[in-house]
């Protein structure tokens, strides 16, 4: 089997040995240091690409996907743009009959970048966010743009990895507008109207959905935030049902569901709810300092054995510990995680300061395992 077929085939069915799958790209920045890049915006397809062909690994490959591409009618416009040895900065707006959205970027060397303006903020700003989700609904824009985005990524990667595209498709994220206290604010403000403002992101979900088909990706992404912020309340009323409605109709037409959350998930975790959310790939299982949970062994009571895991070993050692140090704690987690299907990886996706030693420590420690 091919790398991507060998990947498809572990989270649907396992083996008899877990596998390797440490997580690079996704802006994270860990393969634009190894070619040379300051900024981890600066990264490539076919950075990570040539990354992941140098480690005895099977990877997935996450894409960002725009769920306003097909609507012409959604325009943000540059405004500045603005980068030197220090920072990358920009900002951006989109002007709505209700008023006008702005954005502001803000990125160092190898640090990453974020908003750190985003276009909704509170209760005022919802007449903006629905006009840009009732536009998108209504707009006679071609949404077979999805299908050329996913049939890109997909010949791009071949037969090298699996291909996972991910945009804000969890309904309680409401397309990413707003940062994350906002977004738990807003159903205080007024939850009939989140409720509402969710079902119609159900509806763009589907439409996106259905343009994917045939495209040759295989995962989609699920947000599904941790609890550092979100009580079980939220959980049991935002997440979970409306996560199963969009998860049910992904399932029905083929695609895998994809879960990265690189942070505390507890009390969720013991409460079920991640079992109840579609997941067929969930990553990370993170003790202190990423996460919360009491340890690995404990996480898998937890979690529906059926469900494929990802991850765990620290972010921190990695960038802090020894070779040494790397391969005794794949060591553990192997040991942890006999049988079942789980995917030895790192608590989140792997970062510019990560030493490459200590990647290939991870890789070599899963295959001396076996030997």
């Amino acid at each position: 089997m091919t790398k991507r077929e060998k990947f498809i085939d572990y989270v649907k069915n396992g083996g008899e040995q877990l596998i390797c799958s440490p997580q690079i790209g996704g802006g994270a920045g860990y393969c634009a240091k190894l070619m040379g890049k300051r900024f981890c915006s600066e990264g490539t397809t076919e950075d990570t690409i040539a990354v992941n062909s140098r480690l005895n690994m099977l990877p997935l490959y996450n894409f960002g996907l725009d769920p306003f591409m097909h609507c012409k009618e959604i325009q943000w416009v540059n405004d500045s743009y603005f980068k030197d040895d220090t920072k990358i900065e920009s900002t951006s707006h989109c002007d709505t009959p209700h008023g006008t959205m702005r954005r502001h970027y803000l990125e160092h060397p190898g640090k990453g970048g974020f908003n750190i303006v985003n276009a909704i903020n509170d209760e005022d700003d919802l007449d903006m966010l629905e006009y840009v989700i009732d536009t998108a609904l209504s707009s006679d824009g071609d949404y077979g743009c999805y299908t050329e985005l996913g049939k890109k990524y997909s010949q791009l990667i071949g037969d090298d990895g699996a291909v996972s595209l991910q945009w804000c498709m969890q309904p309680y994220e409401m397309l990413g507008y707003p940062p994350t206290v906002a977004t738990v604010m807003l159903p205080k403000y007024d939850e009939e109207r989140f409720f509402s403002l969710m079902d119609k992101i159900v509806e763009l979900d589907k439409k996106i959905i259905d343009a994917l088909c045939g495209s040759g990706v295989d995962f989609l992404v699920l947000g599904g935030p941790g609890s550092e912020m979100i009580s079980p309340e939220y959980y049991e009323k935002y997440l979970v049902p409306y996560s199963k409605l969009v998860t049910d109709y992904a399932h029905s037409k083929g695609f895998m569901i994809y879960s990265h959350i690189c942070s505390p998930i507890e009390p969720m975790l013991t409460l079920g709810y991640y079992n109840q959310m579609g997941i067929d790939l969930f990553e990370t299982l993170s003790p202190a300092p990423e996460g919360n949970i009491i340890s690995i062994a404990d996480a898998f009571t937890k979690l529906d054995p059926r469900m494929c895991t990802r991850g765990n070993v620290s972010l921190s050692k990695m960038v802090t510990g020894t070779p040494a140090d790397i391969r005794e704690e794949v060591f553990n987690i192997m040991d942890a995680a006999k049988g079942r299907k789980h995917m030895v990886a790192v608590s989140d996706y792997l970062l510019y300061d990560v030493p490459e030693e200590n990647v290939q420590a991870l890789c070599d420690a899963v295959e001396e395992y076996y030997q």
